[in-house]
């Protein structure tokens, strides 16, 4: 007898791609996991998984089962949401994909407020850059995110969630440190920690620099967070630019460039189309209402 913790187990390890990091999310032991992935195996008389490699992966059959097991919890949630409607309840599960810094930074003071309005939502935040979170709206895979990065396609709508302003920062001992602002030029001189392809971040400060003429500046590293690059700069390995979201404490320094001011917003981010949870479009609301930021 298949059962629909099965199927949710399921779409957790071939997203996870590890039965022990499926296992911390649906909250099951790894024997319990591998039971009910052979319990499935066993129904559809198919090899799931390969795990052959050091990181498991869907097979050809576990590609098709994962198309239906995403669409099976689909229905499954709607079907809820559509009952609990006729009660006036808003329940069931908001999963936000967001970058960096308002997953970090800014969400946690939003979903105080919409968790009191809310309670019985239950919230997970999935923090990935900007573009891949995205791709996974757009390909039907997360119902909302929070970005720093607007991507114009029609089929996205985008909410204003907070303005930010993008700051170079140095450790305290570093020879900018001591001014009280560098030139462009200057800038081609320092050592820099990058943030990883896809960073709204790293995506505005090329695009403002390259505006202004400076097309490469010297990258000593590339780092998939932000809090990695501060580590970095206080390694003093090198300097960088960071949200000033990031830097609102600490001894980290925020130095001015002449003639430069990289500001930005960051933004709710959803499809036009396609039946959203209950849950999640009482987020949606939430924000076009002013509950945000």
């Amino acid at each position: 007898m298949i059962e629909l913790q099965h199927i949710r187990t399921f779409c957790a390890v071939a997203e996870k791609k590890s039965f022990t990091k499926a296992g911390e999310l649906v909250y099951r032991t790894q024997s319990t996991i591998s039971s009910q992935i052979s319990a499935l195996e066993k129904f559809y008389d198919a090899t799931l998984f390969d795990r052959s490699q050091r990181e498991i992966a869907l097979t050809e059959d576990g590609e098709i089962l994962y198309h239906y097991a995403k669409r099976i919890l689909k229905l499954v949630d709607e079907s809820k949401d559509k009952i609990d409607e006729l009660k006036d309840i808003t329940k069931g599960n908001l999963i936000i994909g967001a970058s960096t810094i308002p997953g970090t930074y800014i969400l946690p003071g939003v979903l105080n407020g919409f968790k009191q309005k809310y309670p019985d939502v239950k919230v997970s935040v999935q923090i990935s850059n900007s573009k891949d979170i995205i791709t996974k709206i757009l390909e039907h895979k997360l119902e909302v995110g929070a970005v720093g990065e607007k991507i114009e396609d029609k089929r996205l709508e985008y909410i204003k969630l907070a303005k930010d302003r993008i700051v170079l920062v140095v450790y305290p001992q570093h020879p900018w440190a001591k001014k009280k602002s560098i030139t462009l030029e200057e800038l081609k001189t320092g050592k820099f920690i990058w943030r990883e392809e896809g960073s709204g971040t790293r995506d505005t400060v090329e695009r403002t620099l390259k505006n202004k003429g400076i097309k490469e500046l010297k990258i000593i590293m590339e780092l998939g967070s932000t809090e990695a690059v501060k580590q970095g700069i206080e390694a003093k390995l090198g300097v960088s630019f960071l949200s000033e979201w990031a830097v609102k404490d600490g001894t980290l320094r925020k130095i001015e460039i002449k003639d430069l001011d990289i500001l930005r917003c960051f933004y709710i981010v959803f499809s036009k189309v396609g039946i959203k949870s209950r849950a999640t479009q009482s987020f949606i609301d939430f924000n076009k209402n002013g509950g945000g930021v």
